[in-house]
């Protein structure tokens, strides 16, 4: 994943965007994706909320990695 020059503003997301994938999130998501980009989980989190693509491309991955992990580990017991 590249990083863009402009992390605050690249990309914009829109508001439907984000309150969908906000629906999804759970407990240590903005952790990891403070781990990915190499920043604190409120900067993080604040990115997230202003849309950056980034930010959304990445939490999105995290998210469903996530739930595609426990509906394999679900359909294997």
């Amino acid at each position: 994943m590249e990083k863009n020059d402009n992390v605050l503003t690249n990309g914009q997301k829109t508001k439907k965007e984000i309150d969908a994938l906000e629906l999804r999130l759970q407990y240590g998501d903005f952790t990891t994706l403070a781990a990915a980009l190499s920043c604190s989980p409120d900067a993080a989190k604040k990115r997230f909320i202003r849309g950056n693509s980034e930010a959304f491309d990445a939490l999105d991955r995290i998210v469903t990695s996530r739930e595609n992990l426990v509906k394999d580990l679900q359909n294997n017991i």
